[in-house]
């Protein structure tokens, strides 16, 4: 049996454990060479960061509700409408974003005996929430509420994903025992692609930390300006840069872009003046982010990367 073989029997066993999936995954990831690709699976196996973006199924609907009173009444856990809160605060509360690691969100599902959990809204914003409540109710206590199941459910996400995953991976080369026949079958597809795939959907940009910028390559189709321009302003550069980048890209047609990293004159200085802006913080991004950023993206139009 290889080791796809394995990942599969552990995905679609009732008593299959779930991490000894991923780190099976992340072997047969680095034998197959696509070692970038196992970010993902440390993410799921530690967790992510509060920076990272997070996949779809990490982001989970909550709703406020809170302990108010007027003097006369008193209500408890009531939810609340929250059209009057400006939109950076409802992005907050009203969304659960789930950056434990698997373990961590195994033993929460497991332990709890509630149906919801709650993350507490700072008391400092209770002045600021009662404003949207009629009567003169006075929010003394506010929280959001995250449903157990929802929660659970990223479990079953990612075993239901990565199954995807290694089950589209084993037939596209069948009968294959060892893995060195996986290996050289696997050098022949654009496994990144079917990866991306199967674990975040067709055509969804997500980055893992500064390090990570497999979807970028993903995004953009070789001398397709246009597809270059909405990864780049999805990234906060400016139009009128990328404009600039297209005049650049034309005054070096005569020079012939073989390697990577290796660009014309024009589009060279245009990178320096981006990574100009990332310095002064004109572009709002992280210098080493920035350049990984251009980098890959342009090694992407002109079909450098492999």
């Amino acid at each position: 049996m290889n080791l796809i073989d394995e990942i599969v029997e552990i995905l679609s066993s009732s008593n299959g454990v779930l991490s000894e999936a991923l780190i099976k995954t992340k072997v047969l990831l680095h034998k197959i060479g696509h070692k970038e690709l196992v970010i993902w699976v440390n993410k799921e196996l530690n967790g992510y960061s509060e920076s990272d973006e997070l996949p779809d199924y990490r982001i989970i609907p909550a709703q406020v509700r809170v302990s108010a009173a007027n003097g006369a009444y008193k209500v408890d856990s009531h939810p609340i409408p929250m059209s009057n809160i400006d939109k950076k605060f409802r992005a907050v509360w009203e969304e659960a974003r789930i950056t434990y690691s698997l373990a961590i969100i195994e033993k929460l599902v497991s332990s709890s005996t509630e149906s919801v959990l709650q993350s507490q809204i700072p008391m400092e914003a209770n002045g600021m929430i009662s404003k949207g409540l009629s009567n003169s109710f006075i929010v003394q206590r506010a929280w959001s509420e995250i449903p157990v199941a929802s929660i659970s459910n990223i479990l079953m996400q990612v075993r239901s994903r990565l199954l995807d995953f290694v089950l589209e991976l084993s037939s596209k080369f069948p009968n294959m025992e060892s893995d060195k026949e996986v290996k050289e079958a696997a050098g022949k597809l654009d496994v990144s692609n079917l990866f991306n795939n199967t674990i975040f959907g067709d055509n969804v940009t997500i980055l893992l930390g500064s390090d990570n910028i497999q979807k970028v390559t993903n995004s953009i189709i070789k001398n397709d300006f246009k597809a270059l321009s909405k990864v780049l302003q999805e990234n906060g550069v400016d139009r009128s840069d990328v404009d600039l980048l297209k005049d650049a890209i034309d005054n070096d047609q005569s020079f012939s872009i073989v390697e990577k990293d290796e660009f014309g004159p024009s589009v060279k200085l245009w990178m320096e003046s981006m990574l100009s802006k990332a310095i002064n913080a004109s572009w709002q991004i992280e210098l080493g982010v920035a350049g990984s950023l251009l980098a890959t993206a342009l090694n992407s139009y002109y079909g450098l990367v492999i």
